[in-house]
């Protein structure tokens, strides 16, 4: 079998960390949209059905997306720490 097998610590490094900026700016969207959700002037059932139903939805679908890029992230730093003792 040819090529390389593993992987390179730098990148790895370097896609953790992107994937910690993509966490940090959905939680920081997700703060600007509630708090503008929060403070809109909007009355009306078409206003309460969104601010009390669709909205919470959305933030429970972007908390869960937030937690798998935080279960991937955990993943590839496993793997990243493997693959540097591995190479030691």
């Amino acid at each position: 079998m040819a090529g390389m097998l593993g992987s390179d610590p730098q990148d790895m490094a370097e896609l953790i960390s992107k994937l910690g900026t993509a966490i940090d700016q959905i939680q920081s969207a997700m703060g600007t949209l509630d708090g503008k959700v929060n403070s809109v002037n909007w009355k009306g059932p078409d206003a309460e059905r969104f601010k009390g139903t669709q909205w919470p939805q959305s933030k429970q679908q972007l908390n869960r997306v937030i937690n798998d890029l935080n279960d991937v992230k955990t993943l590839v730093n496993r793997q990243k720490s493997e693959q540097e003792r591995a190479s030691a």
